[in-house]
C-alpha cells in the first residue's frame, strides 16, 4: 500500500458542496496534480495535527492508508462534467466501541468547501458486503478499492481497460460508484454512501490545514535561515579563493615571462644549429641525388627487360590459364559423372545391404528348417524303432507258429505212420476177413472215424498254413515299408547335406558380396581421395592431371562386379526356390506317412 500513501492528515466532512469544474485539459490537471503530489511527498510529514470533528467519534489512534488523485465523472441533476478529485482512506480505532472504522474522504483541491466522508465500521460493512455481493473481508477491502481506483487512473491511458469513478448527487444524496464499462453492460462494482461537512467541520478542516501549512512555513523558514547561514560562508570561502586566484595568476604570469625567455634562447640556438645541419644536408643530398639518380637508372634498364620477359610469361600463363579452365571444366564433368556413379554405388551398396537383411532371413528360415527335418529325422527314428519292435513281435509270432506247425507236422506224421500201420493191418485184416465179418464190420467203422478225424486234422492244417501265409505276407509287406522308410531317410540325409552345402556355398556368396561391397568402399573413396588431391594440386601442378585422371580410371571396373552381383542375385533368387519346392516336398512326404 505503499504506492497509494500519502502526506493528507485526517479531516472530517460537513454540508453538501459540488467541486469546481475544471477549465484547462486533463491531460495539464493530471500534470500539474503530479507536480502537486511530488511537492507534497517531498515535505515532512507534521505529527501534531490531529484534529476530531464534530460529527465523528472519539478515537485513540487512526492510521493514514492512501491518498490518491482520481479522475472523477460528477453527476449532477442539470449537468454532467469530468473533474480530479482527492479521496483518502484513513483506519481509526474508537475507543466507544471495540473495533476499527474505515473512514473515506472526498476532497477538492479547488474547491476547499467540497468535503465528503463515509465511516465503515465492521458490522456495516457486513451488510454493505451482503448487499453488493463483495467477496472481499473488511481487512483487505482499502487494498482492493485501492486496486479499483488503479484502475481508473489507468483506464484514462489504457483503451483497454475502462474503469471510471462516478460521483451522483440526487436529492440531497451523494453516491460514490466504481464501474466498468465493457461492451455489453455498465457494470458497478462498488457503491459508496458519502455524506456531505457541514459549516463547523469545513472550518475545521481549513483551520486543520492552515495549521498545517502555518507549521510547513515555519519548517521552510528554518531551512531558509540554513540555508542563508550557509550561503554566506560559501561566499566568504568564495573571496578567500578569489585573492588566492589573483596570486596565483600572478606568479603564474612572472613565470610565463622568465619561460618565454629561455625558450627565445633556446630556440635562437636551435636555429643556428638547424641552419649550419641544412647546409651539410644539401651537400649531403646533391652527392646522394647523383648517386640515386645513376642507381635507378640502371634499375629502371633492368626492370625493362623484366618487363619484357613477364609479358612473355604472362601470356605463357593466360595459355596455361585457358588449358587450366579447360582441364578443370572437364575434371568437372568427370565429377560430374563420379557423383553419379557414387549415387549408382551407393544405391547398389543399400541393394547388396538389402540382399544381406534377405539372406539373413533365408539363412533364417532354412536353420529353421534344419531344426525341423532333424525333428521329423528323430520322429522317423522312432518309426523306425517302433516298426522294428512290431517286427520283432511278428517274428516272434511268426517263429511260435513255425513251432505249432513243426509240432502238427510231427503229428500227420506220426499219424500217416499210423495210417500206414493201420494199412497194413487192413492188409492183414483183409487176408483174415474171412476169419470174420464182425471184426471187419468194426474196423470199418473204426476207419471211418478215423478218416474223418484226418479230414479235420487236414482242415486244421490247412487253416495253419492260411494264418502263416498271411503272416508272411504281413512281414514282407513290414520289410518292405521299413525299406522305403530307410530310403526316404537316406534322401532325407543327401538333402540335408545338400541344403548345409547350400548354406555354405551362400553363406561363401555373402563374403564374397561383403568383399564386393568393402572393395566397392574403398573405390569410392580412393576417387574421393583423388579428387580432393586434384583439386588441391590443380592450380600447382596442374599439367599432371591427365596421367592422374588415366591412373584413377584405369582403376576404376565397377560394371564386372555389377554382373557379378546381378548374376549372384539370380541364383540366390533360383536357390530359394528350389528351397521352397524342397520344404514343400518334404512336409508332403512326411504328412504321408504319418497318415499311413
Amino acid at each position: 500500500m505503499q504506492d497509494y500513501r500519502g502526506n493528507f492528515k485526517r479531516i472530517e466532512f460537513g454540508i453538501q458542496q459540488t467541486p469546481a469544474k475544471s477549465t484547462t485539459n486533463i491531460n495539464d490537471f493530471q500534470s500539474s496534480q503530479k507536480l502537486k503530489y511530488d511537492q507534497m511527498s517531498n515535505k515532512p510529514q507534521s505529527q501534531s495535527v490531529n484534529i476530531s470533528f464534530v460529527n465523528a467519534p472519539v478515537t485513540a489512534v487512526s492510521k493514514e492508508l492512501f491518498t490518491l488523485q482520481i479522475p472523477v465523472k460528477v453527476k449532477q441533476v442539470t449537468d454532467d462534467w469530468n473533474t480530479q478529485l482527492t479521496l483518502k482512506m484513513i483506519m481509526q480505532q474508537s475507543q466507544q466501541a471495540h473495533g476499527y472504522i474505515l473512514r473515506i474522504e472526498l476532497t477538492d483541491d479547488n474547491n476547499l468547501q467540497f468535503l465528503y466522508i463515509l465511516d465503515l465500521t465492521e458490522g456495516e460493512f457486513l451488510t454493505l458486503k451482503n448487499e453488493q455481493s463483495l467477496h472481499v473481508d473488511f481487512a483487505t477491502f482499502p487494498m482492493k478499492l485501492a486496486d479499483l481506483l488503479q484502475l481508473c487512473i489507468n483506464s484514462q491511458r489504457d483503451e483497454k481497460v475502462n474503469f471510471y469513478v462516478c460521483l451522483e448527487t440526487k436529492n440531497g444524496e451523494s453516491i460514490l460508484a466504481v464501474i466498468e464499462n465493457n461492451e455489453f453492460k455498465k457494470l458497478t462494482h462498488l457503491s459508496l454512501k458519502l455524506r456531505s461537512a457541514t459549516d463547523d467541520v469545513i472550518k475545521a478542516f481549513l483551520a486543520n490545514k492552515l495549521a498545517i501549512e502555518k507549521q510547513d512555513n515555519e519548517e521552510n523558514k528554518k531551512r531558509n535561515k540554513k540555508l542563508s547561514e550557509l550561503l554566506d560562508e560559501k561566499h566568504w570561502e568564495l573571496e578567500n579563493l578569489k585573492s588566492q586566484n589573483r596570486k596565483l595568476t600572478e606568479d603564474k604570469d612572472s613565470k610565463a615571462q622568465q619561460l618565454l625567455l629561455e625558450e627565445q634562447k633556446k630556440f635562437n640556438d636551435f636555429r643556428e644549429q638547424s641552419l649550419s645541419k641544412e647546409t651539410n644536408f644539401k651537400r649531403e643530398s646533391e652527392n646522394e641525388k647523383q648517386f640515386i639518380i645513376e642507381k635507378y637508372d640502371k634499375i629502371v634498364f633492368e626492370l625493362q627487360n623484366k618487363y619484357t620477359q613477364l609479358q612473355q610469361i604472362n601470356t605463357e600463363l593466360s595459355e596455361q590459364r585457358s588449358q587450366l579452365i579447360q582441364s578443370e571444366r572437364e575434371l568437372k564433368n568427370k565429377l560430374a559423372i563420379l557423383q553419379q556413379e557414387t549415387l549408382q554405388f551407393q544405391k547398389e551398396n543399400q541393394e547388396f545391404r538389402l540382399q544381406n537383411k534377405e539372406l539373413d532371413t533365408l539363412k533364417f528360415t532354412q536353420e529353421r528348417q534344419l531344426i525341423e527335418l532333424r525333428i521329423q529325422k528323430e520322429g522317423f527314428e522312432k518309426l523306425i524303432r517302433d516298426k522294428e519292435d512290431f517286427l520283432n513281435s511278428k517274428q516272434q509270432l511268426v517263429d511260435n507258429e513255425k513251432k505249432q506247425n513243426f509240432i502238427l507236422e510231427e503229428q500227420v506224421a506220426n499219424q500217416k505212420k499210423q495210417i500206414e500201420k493201420l494199412e497194413t493191418r487192413i492188409n492183414v485184416m483183409s487176408e483174415e476177413v474171412n476169419k470174420g465179418n464182425q471184426i471187419i464190420e468194426k474196423l470199418e467203422n473204426e476207419l471211418s472215424k478215423q478218416k474223418e478225424k484226418i479230414k479235420l486234422k487236414n482242415t486244421v492244417v490247412l487253416q495253419q498254413e492260411q494264418t502263416v501265409q498271411q503272416l508272411q505276407d504281413a512281414n514282407d509287406l513290414n520289410h518292405k515299408q521299413i525299406n522305403e522308410l530307410r530310403r526316404e531317410k537316406d534322401s532325407f540325409e543327401i538333402r540335408l547335406k545338400d541344403q548345409e552345402n547350400m548354406n555354405l556355398d551362400l553363406k561363401n556368396k555373402l563374403a564374397e558380396s561383403q568383399k564386393l561391397l568393402e572393395s566397392n568402399n574403398q573405390m569410392i573413396q580412393y576417387l574421393n581421395k583423388c579428387l580432393n588431391e586434384t583439386k588441391v594440386q590443380a592450380p600447382a601442378q596442374m599439367p599432371g592431371i591427365s596421367s592422374l585422371k588415366s591412373q584413377t580410371f584405369s582403376k576404376y571396373t565397377s560394371p564386372i562386379p555389377l554382373q557379378e552381383d546381378r548374376s549372384f542375385r539370380n541364383q540366390s533368387v533360383t536357390n530359394q526356390q528350389n528351397q521352397n519346392n524342397i520344404s514343400q516336398i518334404s512336409n508332403a512326404t512326411i504328412s504321408n506317412k504319418f497318415n499311413f
